[in-house]
């Protein structure tokens, strides 16, 4: 990779990883699920401009439309919304490195679905690696029972579950443009969001501060639309695995982001946490060897 590219790789990851600020931000004002709901629509209304000027059309109704609506609920509204209410129990910077995990869930799930996966000695032990980073980062809470903080931090690794149960889907589904699958994963969960939002947080009766209205469309628009197209372009000129990269870095900067800017202040545990949980996810990535 050029040096272009991996300048790219780092501002994506950034981007991904700034999002968890902008979200512990707007909660000061604007309840999870409507957070949820505002991201998806105002990255719909950008990426769907932009696909639109490029060129890109949505599939007609069938069997791809099918296809979106799994990835729409696996990669879109299942993550946005359990990450935004994770965060009401845990700091950004934690739910940052709790959100790395998703390559560790992958090393389980992928061999069951794609037959081109396999598990390996490495994958394995890098996958279990990661599980004991992810103890550490718990560390105390998890023994002392703070029910608040530990369900916050299941939310986060439920949101990372499901997006890698979502990647998988996708490369299983190849038919399907990059671009068709951006936005039309935005499209499918923005109403499965927004439902769930008037349903339990009445929006229309909130006051929001300036501050938290800026966070939100910061988090649509840089955190969320950004890095999506910035990503469907990595994917085009260097491939899918050289762009997975970007997943070892955005626990870093959100770690950053909120120790820097929000004063959060992370345990030693939250670090040797991020140490395991970065091992690991460098060991299940490591280049398989093809069989005989």
């Amino acid at each position: 990779m050029t040096l272009r590219h991996w300048i790219m790789i780092l501002l994506t990851a950034a981007l991904f990883g700034s999002s968890f600020m902008f979200i512990k931000i707007a909660l000061a004002d604007i309840p999870p699920l409507t957070i949820a709901t505002a991201r998806a629509l105002i990255a719909a209304i950008i990426i769907g401009g932009y696909a639109w000027a490029s060129g890109v059309r949505l599939p007609r109704l069938g069997r791809d439309w099918l296809v979106l609506v799994v990835i729409g609920f696996l990669t879109a509204a299942i993550p946005y919304g359990a990450i935004a209410v994770g965060q009401t129990r845990i700091d950004s910077s934690l739910g940052g490195i709790l959100f790395a995990t998703i390559p560790l869930f992958t090393v389980f799930m992928a061999p069951i679905f794609l037959t081109e996966e396999q598990f390996t000695t490495w994958r394995v032990v890098g996958a279990l690696t990661g599980l004991a980073g992810v103890a550490v980062v718990m560390g105390p809470q998890a023994i002392a029972g703070l029910q608040a903080q530990v369900l916050g931090a299941a939310l986060t690794l439920g949101a990372a579950a499901s997006y890698a149960a979502g990647s998988i889907y996708t490369r299983s589904n190849p038919q399907v443009a990059p671009q068709v699958m951006a936005i039309g994963q935005l499209i499918v969960a923005t109403p499965v969001l927004a439902t769930l939002s008037i349903g339990f947080e009445a929006p229309w009766t909130l006051h929001p501060s300036p501050t938290s209205l800026w966070a939100l469309i910061a988090l649509g628009g840089i955190s969320t639309a950004g890095p999506v197209m910035l990503f469907f372009r990595l994917v085009h000129e260097v491939g899918a695995t050289r762009t997975s990269l970007l997943t070892f870095f955005i626990p870093v900067f959100a770690l950053i982001l909120g120790t820097g800017l929000l004063g959060e202040t992370p345990g030693l545990n939250a670090y040797a946490g991020l140490a395991l949980i970065f091992t690991g996810a460098v060991m299940v990535s490591r280049r398989q060897t093809p069989p005989p």
